[in-house]
């Protein structure tokens, strides 16, 4: 979330005019000048003008608002270390921000430190347990520390709260294939595609309506990625194997030259033509 630096500060100024001094026009011109960096996108210039605010006043209390700043800065850049430490700074002093916790937790995900970023979420939700981001974000933290029927309490209050989601859809399937339920994790993939119809959660919706024996009723679907993704050697794989379940020969052995062709996987086409 891009907060306004100058905004928050103005308001602080206004509510306790008392320490209103330690807001210096030049940390506030910096500030200003952030922040119209950020809402045009100038990253690199943005991180400029934060960090000679950040020396300009270093004890100031509300630098907080600055490192969150900072952290979401780095993140645009793809700096993810960058962000973790402008996030830690700014949770020295304000340790129960729930922006801060979220926007961590997300910079931990990013570099693969899932464990720490649950940790995050979870001190985020217990801050209010009403948050979309933090909600979303810890049940797929969990899904991918394995833990999945946390993640699917996280799920159903996520969608109870604020509706259906393509992410939480697709890995409710992931969730059912691994506990060996195809049929429900088709449900999922297919829930998931019509919210957001990705090449992705097509070909997974596909693969698992074959390995479940249901590839048939796909039909509709299968044939409309094969035209939207025609470079996509796997499709033509799949409809192969409906080809070769309906005893259609010729149309499968067109198929299987078309997926060659294409580079069809070959862990796929091992599993279908074994």
């Amino acid at each position: 979330m891009k907060i306004s630096i100058t905004f928050i500060l103005l308001i602080i100024v206004c509510a306790f005019p008392t320490e209103a001094q330690i807001f210096t026009p030049e940390y506030l011109a910096l500030a200003d000048s952030a922040d119209q960096c950020i809402k045009k996108e100038k990253w690199p210039e943005a991180e400029q003008y934060i960090r000679k605010a950040l020396k300009t006043e270093p004890a100031n209390k509300s630098n907080y608002l600055m490192w969150a700043n900072l952290g979401m800065v780095c993140s645009y850049q793809n700096n993810h270390r960058g962000a973790l430490e402008a996030y830690t700074i700014g949770l020295s002093t304000a340790p129960r921000s729930t922006s801060l916790l979220t926007n961590r937790a997300a910079s931990y995900l990013a570099v693969g430190l899932n464990r720490e970023a649950l940790e995050d979420l979870t001190t985020a939700l217990e801050v209010d347990s009403t948050l979309q981001r933090a909600r979303k974000l810890r049940g797929i933290t969990l899904a991918t520390l394995d833990q999945g029927e946390k993640a699917l309490q996280d799920f159903d209050k996520y969608e109870a709260d604020f509706g259906e989601d393509a992410t939480i859809a697709d890995l409710r399937g992931n969730i059912m294939l691994k506990k060996q339920q195809p049929v429900e994790a088709l449900k999922y993939f297919k829930k998931s595609y019509r919210l957001e119809p990705e090449e992705s959660t097509a070909l997974k919706l596909l693969t698992t309506a074959y390995l479940s024996g249901h590839l048939e009723e796909e039909r509709d679907i299968l044939e409309e990625c094969i035209k939207k993704y025609e470079r996509n050697g796997n499709f033509y794989l799949l409809r192969a194997a409906l080809n070769r379940m309906l005893y259609q020969t010729s149309a499968m052995e067109s198929d299987l030259k078309t997926a060659q062709r294409l580079g069809a996987d070959k862990r796929l086409s091992d599993m279908i033509f074994k």
